[in-house]
């Protein structure tokens, strides 16, 4: 029985199907065994884990043979207690457990009185000795604060190790194990994220892509993962968005980008202006309570606005092409009415110029739509700037209930 539920608003994509994500399983456990200063095991000892923001807490009891596992949990700080009749109740604080973690806490109850407590503080993270996956955690700091062009998370997985940059291709990303972006497996809150379009919607692997601010922390996977990440050839990136707290919190934020910080294009003509680039990205992200101790909320918003033109390089018709005027070109233009089937060839236009009689009169008009060159020669003679804007909108809000 699952000890904590909660409810996800995936974006835009999934709610305008109707969608709603419930229940989804929480991603890390602390497991271990109690015994005593002798070694001997305790069956039957009572163990709480309390996560430290939210003061939430989940008990169980050892098995006969002085084991334990936790339920489900959500990754963050907690405190662990343990007791049993005539031993000292143990405290031990500090304990950070962090996205598919299974952290192993051995548990040791000194005898005594159940009044008593022993507190141990945790000064170094718990080993994970229950699997051999080789993978590299990127916590919410480094989400947050790192550069990130376009504010895009999955840039950050070639932090990780057997993560390297792909060759091309249309989905970005990242290669692992020498496999293609597609291959990667894509989670988010233990939910399939990947994006099954081989047109790749959006030019990204996964469905959605959640904004930095409300993205937890997230895991790259990269080799000997378990069978439990089937599905892909390559890694396995797990994504956990942030939830409320007992605390208020909450962020607004924009980021600017403009041609007035940026070097002019090597295609720019030196005696014009660069061409415009706006980027603006703004938003806010805040959450806390409804209910302390029972109910929390997280939301947040970030709109995308990117106006900006680029540099194109074009060939155009010089001025006395459209008159009919060839006398530039190498090639010979030669009259399509004048065929010999006979000696199947065609007679040339007297010094390579076409008649203005029989010049079809729809191209004439098309020609003066034209804009006028600007560099002499017959190629490469325009460079212009064609516009190009579009706009992006993110958002998701996530409620967690204690039950």
């Amino acid at each position: 029985m699952k000890p904590h539920s909660r409810i996800t608003c995936l974006w835009a994509v999934l709610l305008l199907a109707g969608s709603f994500a419930l229940g989804q399983v929480e991603t890390a456990r602390i497991t271990g065994t109690v015994s005593d200063s002798t070694g001997a095991v305790i069956p039957g000892a009572k163990i709480t884990f309390t996560h430290v923001a939210t003061n939430t807490t989940f008990t169980m009891e050892a098995d006969a043979e002085g084991r334990y596992v936790s339920p489900p949990l959500r990754i963050g700080e907690y405190r662990v207690e343990a007791e049993a009749p005539g031993f000292k109740r143990f405290v031990r604080t500090g304990i950070v457990l962090q996205i598919n973690e299974t952290a192993v806490l051995n548990i040791t109850l000194e005898l005594g009185a159940v009044t008593e407590t022993v507190e141990v503080t945790a000064d170094a993270p718990l080993l994970e000795t229950t699997q051999a996956a080789q993978g590299q955690v990127i916590d919410n700091q480094r989400v947050v604060n790192l550069p990130l062009n376009g504010r895009n998370y999955i840039q950050l997985a070639l932090l990780s190790q057997g993560a390297v940059q792909p060759i091309g291709g249309r989905f970005g990303g990242f290669s692992a194990a020498g496999q293609r972006t597609t291959q990667n497996n894509y989670m988010l809150d233990g939910i399939d994220n990947n994006n099954v379009q081989i047109a790749a919607q959006g030019r990204q692997a996964e469905a959605v892509r959640p904004p930095i601010d409300a993205i937890q922390e997230f895991k790259v996977l990269t080799n000997t993962y378990s069978a439990e990440y089937g599905r892909a050839a390559g890694g396995v990136v797990t994504v956990s968005t942030r939830s409320g707290t007992n605390e208020f919190h909450g962020t607004v934020y924009e980021f600017l980008r403009n041609e007035k910080l940026d070097a002019k294009n090597l295609f720019d003509k030196p005696n014009q202006p660069k061409p415009p680039f706006k980027r603006n990205q703004f938003g806010f992200a805040a959450g806390g309570p409804i209910v302390k101790n029972k109910v929390f909320i997280f939301g947040d918003y970030e709109w995308t606005r990117v106006r900006e033109s680029r540099t194109v390089t074009n060939t155009i018709p010089t001025m006395k092409i459209r008159s009919g005027d060839f006398t530039e070109m190498p090639d010979v233009i030669y009259d399509p009415y004048s065929y010999d089937p006979a000696t199947k060839t065609r007679t040339p236009f007297p010094g390579n110029i076409i008649p203005p009689e029989v010049q079809d009169p729809i191209a004439k008009e098309i020609a003066t739509w034209y804009p006028q060159p600007q560099t002499p020669g017959l190629t490469s003679n325009f460079v212009y700037n064609p516009p190009n804007a579009s706009g992006v909108d993110k958002w998701d809000v996530r409620v967690d209930y204690n039950i």
